[in-house]
């Protein structure tokens, strides 16, 4: 097994991003989860990406509507 063998990538639609002040909301929001290691939001595409290990989906969705987005 390698270093990144166990490394995971979550990718969701988000809607209500328009910025990057958006894009530093929910960067924030994910970061301060166990297991995160990189975000990419990018309010132009609507998508979030999160890579990391051990990740549960809930937990990141729950995360990017608390902060007043909604994932599809």
């Amino acid at each position: 097994m390698g270093l990144f063998s166990k490394t995971e990538m979550h990718d969701f639609k988000v809607n209500g991003m328009g910025c990057g002040s958006c894009e530093r909301k929910i960067d924030s929001a994910l970061k301060g989860l166990k297991g995160v290691k990189k975000v990419d939001a990018s309010s132009s595409e609507g998508r979030v990406t999160v890579t990391g290990k051990g990740l549960d989906s809930e937990t990141l969705v729950t995360a990017i509507e608390s902060v007043g987005f909604t994932v599809e």
